[in-house]
């Protein structure tokens, strides 16, 4: 759109193949509608936006909680395995310290035993000692 009006004809050819912007096409109360719609889209946009982020937020306290939870019951099944192992291994001490006792009670008389054998072969040994000096030829004067 020229303001000259002695412009030649090719240029005005020329601008009709241009196209127009639509503010200058369309009519004032047709843009004006268009832009009341798109900020509306646009205001929904935001509000549905807000909405998921809220949501957002009460999801992830959930999983926080969630998560704070299965934790909890992690600590306290770990703590009972602990006690349950702890348990096992002091009935399993208090079973080995009785074998123990018994193996030693029985060493002990095992070596009263020994002790008991010992002297009897030692009395057995002087007696055969004796006796072989008593009947021996070769010790009778002596």
């Amino acid at each position: 759109m020229s303001k000259n009006p002695k412009q030649s004809a090719g240029g005005s050819e020329a601008m009709k193949e241009a196209p127009q912007p639509k503010i200058m096409t369309k009519p004032l109360p047709e843009i004006l509608d268009e832009l009341e719609n798109y900020i509306k889209r646009v205001e929904e946009a935001v509000r549905l936006a807000q909405a998921a982020a809220k949501d957002s937020r009460a999801a992830a306290d959930m999983a926080k909680e969630a998560g704070e939870r299965a934790a909890e019951a992690a600590k306290k099944a770990a703590e009972a395995a602990v006690a349950k192992v702890r348990e096992e291994a002091a009935r399993a001490a208090d079973a080995l310290r009785d074998r123990i006792d018994e193996v030693d009670a029985r060493v002990d008389d095992l070596e009263d035993k020994v002790k008991q054998e010992a002297i009897a072969v030692d009395d057995a040994f002087l007696a055969l000692k004796e006796r072989h000096m008593e009947q021996s030829p070769f010790y009778q004067g002596k």
